[in-house]
């Protein structure tokens, strides 16, 4: 509860500072979820989830501003309250070509991936040159506002892209994490992307793992534009994130090799699509049920630019033959007035047991927005396998945009 209270005295603090000094501008979204469920033994549950996210900022100058998002949960399984701070960072950009973030914050550059409280450094060298260099911790899996020491989790990171004339890239980056003072993760990468020609896009991708000395992801797809027509091919070979002082360490985990085929026809207001995937999982030796299986997978789709999207699953391999479909439709019956239904059913096999069995579910939605600042959205979800015969929950969310 105290917790609670502080969050409450936060955003009024913040409220009251915004309309204090008039020349700060102060924007973002306030959300409401109430969640209602029942566990396996039948007994009923409500968890509550209260997020914040704003950005603030001297008015007249964009480049300076505070941006932050953190949630409030009451989970009534566990009667306890908790927050969770995803990110909550100090941004400065200097002229046109340099910037900075210091704080909490999510990076996706290449090889640097995952939330860091840390001092992110940004520039562009030259015109076409961008580069951006990290260096901080790890935040805390659990997220809670708290700034580990370095020697549980530093993390040090670079990146570099060059955009050439030809709408095409290149990047490379580096990670280094240590933990104890020791080093359990490190890996380069890089990714290039772009066009042959007017119609045919390429992208390729190398992760490289310089702890275990062996490439960690390798991808390449290429796609054909013509007119109303595209056609992809793409294989991906991956192997699990597992880090150096992790536990499975101790098994030898191969990756995983998929082949996909699509292709895509727009007539009017509709999509058609299909596509083929093959996959082989080639396991290690302790998954003997898996080891060397394969699958393959025909997904068929149609969609529509208003109403949503139907499609259907066919799949054979080492789950033997198994059939599904779903359709995730919607409906506006005025401009603020909007109807969803989602549906889905798939047979499966457990590997223990060989025995076919059924999964279904369906959600039903309704949303409303009162003039583009305030929605209220309500869902009824529901689901039945060979476990929960009849599962049931509720979901009520109002989303409140605020701007100043």
């Amino acid at each position: 509860m105290k917790r609670k209270i502080l969050f409450y005295v936060a955003l009024l603090s913040l409220i009251s500072m915004q309309l204090a000094f008039s020349q700060v501008k102060f924007n973002g979204w306030w959300q409401s979820n109430l969640y209602v469920w029942e566990s396996l033994n039948e007994n009923q549950y409500w968890n509550y989830y209260q997020g914040l996210q704003f950005r603030v900022g001297p008015e007249s100058n964009s480049n300076t501003y505070l941006n932050t998002y953190f949630r409030l949960a009451y989970r009534a399984d566990l009667a306890k309250w908790e927050e969770r701070v995803h990110n909550v960072y100090y941004h400065q950009t200097f002229g046109k070509n340099y910037s900075f973030r210091l704080g909490r914050q999510f990076i996706y550059h290449g090889v640097i991936n995952g939330t860091v409280d840390a001092l992110k450094l940004s520039g562009r060298l030259g015109k076409n040159l961008r580069v951006h260099l990290l260096g901080g911790v790890e935040a805390p899996y659990n997220r809670e506002l708290k700034i580990q020491q370095s020697d549980k989790g530093s993390v040090m990171g670079a990146y570099a892209l060059y955009r050439f004339q030809s709408r095409s890239s290149i990047d490379v980056s580096y990670v280094h994490k240590e933990r104890n003072s020791e080093l359990y993760w490190q890996q380069t990468g890089a990714t290039i992307l772009g066009y042959f020609s007017e119609h045919i896009y390429y992208y390729a991708r190398f992760d490289y793992n310089l702890l275990k000395d062996s490439y960690q992801t390798l991808r390449g797809r290429l796609t054909y534009y013509q007119n109303k027509w595209s056609l992809t091919a793409e294989y991906n070979s991956m192997k699990p994130r597992i880090f150096e002082d992790s536990f499975f360490n101790i098994f030898v985990i191969n990756p995983y090799n998929q082949i996909r085929a699509a292709v895509d026809y727009k007539f009017t207001s509709f999509n058609l699509g299909l596509q083929l995937l093959h996959t082989v999982y080639n396991a290690a030796d302790y998954y003997i049920l898996f080891k060397d299986d394969k699958d393959f997978r025909v997904v068929g789709t149609i969609g529509h630019n208003r109403y949503g999207s139907f499609g259907l699953i066919y799949q054979t391999g080492y789950a033997i033959d198994n059939y599904g479909y779903f359709a995730d439709l919607r409906y506006d019956f005025l401009s603020n007035l909007s109807v969803r239904f989602f549906n889905s059913y798939y047979n499966y096999e457990r590997a223990s047991i060989n025995i076919g069995q059924d999964a279904l579910s369906f959600m039903a939605g309704l949303s409303y927005k009162f003039n583009r600042l305030l929605m209220i959205d309500g869902e009824v979800q529901q689901s039945a396998n060979n476990i929960y015969k009849n599962d049931v929950r509720g979901l009520f969310r109002v989303t409140y945009l605020f701007g100043y």
